[in-house]
């Protein structure tokens, strides 16, 4: 998943805890290393909702599942 955001445009530091930026988004994740994993988007571009930010992060993470 990190690779895939990476190949984005997204910056993702190493480990299972930080902050990732990029596309005019900044944030932060936590994964526990095996199946759960929290992100907060704390900036976005103010012309993409929350809701389509929702969406679009929700269809990232499926396409991850299925690779």
């Amino acid at each position: 998943m990190k690779k895939k955001l990476q190949d984005y445009g997204i910056d993702v530091p190493p480990g299972n805890k930080g902050e990732l930026s990029g596309k005019g988004i900044i944030g932060s994740f936590e994964w526990d290393g095996k199946s759960d994993l929290t992100l907060i988007i704390t900036k976005k571009p103010f012309f993409i909702s929350c809701r389509t930010a929702d969406r679009e992060i929700t269809k990232f993470i499926d396409e991850c599942k299925i690779l």
